[in-house]
């Protein structure tokens, strides 16, 4: 992973186990009543924090780590002219608990300085750049949750009609259409999420359309927020992508289809 602060913290928490683990060995033959005591696995859980991660090719990426340091199962998407570090910050402490998350810049700059992006429009160009910047820490882009914000949650859903195996679960927030059943009728789940002061119509509608037509979906709201904000996203994300993993232990425990 081309994440200096992660490889470093990881480095020195290897070597310290590894020096742990010999004398836990040499103590247990000492005394072999006593069980050497189980590590907590989120010991080697890397700073919470959202790292700037280089992608050859292309602009950096904003990288908040699952635990143990792995690389991120969700890509977070954000709005026109917007700039993903802070959404992904936002929400990095429920990002961190449900495999961490991705943030990728737009591709297109809005503006002479180049602080401020947008997505172009084409759902191969994103999905190229998403595959790219998740093989850049070492994952693959497989069975991912997907979460737009505006321009994003636009992008999220033409990616998830071309390919639902990759981008099977969807978290839409704000989206600027009214989210398509028929578009999204091979995912597995979606949340819908407006701010409390935004335009709450279409992402109700949206969530209405889909449980009509089976597709297993809910309506949230982001509350005290207007368009592009994200006030308690730590507790609103969390329980989203909460209802996200219980779909996967449904769909896990469920028999096979005939």
């Amino acid at each position: 992973m081309n994440i200096s602060a992660v490889a470093i913290t990881g480095l020195s928490l290897a070597v310290l186990a590894a020096g742990c683990g010999k004398e836990e060995r040499a103590l247990a033959q000492e005394r072999p009543e006593q069980a050497a005591p189980a590590m907590d696995p989120r010991a080697v859980d890397p700073p919470l924090v959202a790292t700037e991660m280089a992608v050859p090719g292309d602009l950096p990426a904003f990288v908040v780590t699952g635990r143990g340091g792995a690389c991120p199962r969700m890509v977070f998407l954000h709005g026109m002219c917007g700039h993903g570090l802070g959404y992904v910050q936002a929400f990095q402490g429920a990002a961190r608990e449900h495999g961490g998350v991705l943030g990728l810049q737009g591709d297109v700059p809005c503006g002479g300085d180049g602080v401020f992006s947008k997505y172009s429009p084409d759902p191969e160009v994103q999905d190229r750049r998403i595959r790219n910047a998740l093989a850049a820490c070492g994952g693959e882009a497989e069975d991912l949750v997907v979460i737009g914000y505006s321009q994003g949650a636009y992008i999220a859903e033409r990616l998830a009609e071309r390919w639902p195996e990759r981008y099977a679960r969807l978290v839409l927030l704000g989206a600027p259409t009214t989210p398509s059943a028929a578009r999204l009728r091979d995912i597995r789940g979606a949340v819908m999420i407006s701010g409390e002061l935004d335009a709450k119509y279409r992402m109700k509608e949206g969530a209405g359309g889909l449980m009509a037509a089976k597709i297993p979906a809910v309506y949230r709201e982001m509350p005290g927020a207007r368009h592009g904000e994200m006030p308690e996203a730590e507790r609103v994300m969390d329980e989203a992508l909460d209802w996200l993993d219980a779909l996967d232990a449904l769909d896990a425990n469920a028999p096979p289809r005939p």
